[in-house]
């Protein structure tokens, strides 16, 4: 199954119609990345696969947690909703978690206490 594609059409507004770009990205069926660059009507055959199992992930580290994280924020604004937090957001937040609970750790889904060689 294919995700819906995000869509994001340029911001060169002062460009003819036909020069316009759009950059589409979505999710294959088998996981990993697809992203286009589409004339503004935002449809292509042409793109770049970005393997999630090998390939960009081994050959380019970051490479599709980027891109899943520009697909989160161009879908949120498609739907009219808040950005999502951003990956920095996120590493201070768990960097806030660990400092206000130094003895607990996050393991398998569960928060358990550390045992006393952990702590």
């Amino acid at each position: 199954m294919t995700t819906e594609a995000a869509v994001y059409l340029t911001d060169d507004r002062d460009l003819p119609e036909n020069d316009l770009r759009t950059l589409v990205i979505f999710q294959g069926g088998n996981g990993d990345w697809y992203v286009q660059v589409a004339p503004h009507h935002g449809r292509t055959t042409e793109g770049v696969r970005l393997c999630t199992s090998g390939g960009a992930s081994s050959h380019a580290p970051g490479l599709t947690v980027a891109i899943a994280s520009a697909y989160r924020a161009i879908m949120a604004s498609q739907r009219g909703e808040p950005a999502p937090p951003s990956r920095m957001d996120m590493e201070e937040e768990v960097a806030a978690w660990r400092a206000s609970f130094p003895a607990h750790q996050f393991e398998f889904g569960t928060i358990t206490r550390k045992t006393g060689e952990d702590t």
